[in-house]
């Protein structure tokens, strides 16, 4: 049986990014499996290596704001291919693509497969609990997905 972790990222006080939070509270009320492990948090980069242990396959669930992107667009970004990318800071500290990078280069055992869910956001400045429209309309189409990609 595969260990899988879903991490919903984000700050629950920034508007759009609460996005991750947000997803992964539905996904704790729909799925209740023994080797599905749900969580969420504003976490840096290292202090989620830390949390990945002893998983086979992990999802994140964040926000993301592209130059060109609309709001709620939905992004699936498998790990492997950002990892020979320049990563810039995040938001939530050391960001996390530095943090495996670092991980690797250290021995910690990864899962094999590490997969991000991004929902384009608007606006992460503002002082809200709540997503804007666009990006709440998008919630339930990543849960969807999420759902088909764990065959649920």
């Amino acid at each position: 049986m595969r260990k899988i972790l879903i991490y919903g990222i984000g700050n629950p006080y920034r508007c759009d990014d609460t996005v991750g939070l947000k997803i992964a509270e539905i996904l704790k009320k729909t799925i209740n499996l023994p080797d599905i492990t749900i969580k969420s948090g504003s976490i840096d980069g290292m202090a989620m290596l830390e949390e990945l242990r002893g998983y086979d396959k992990v999802f994140f669930v964040d926000s993301i704001k592209t130059e060109h992107g609309v709001p709620g667009d939905i992004y699936r970004i498998p790990l492997d291919p950002l990892k020979n990318t320049i990563s810039p800071c995040a938001s939530h500290g050391i960001d996390f693509i530095t943090a495996v990078k670092l991980g690797e280069k250290f021995g910690y055992k990864l899962p094999a497969d590490i997969v991000i869910y991004a929902v384009e956001i608007k606006d992460n400045s503002s002082f809200s609990e709540e997503c804007t429209e666009e990006v709440q309309n998008s919630i339930p189409e990543l849960v969807k997905k999420i759902k088909e990609e764990l065959k649920l």
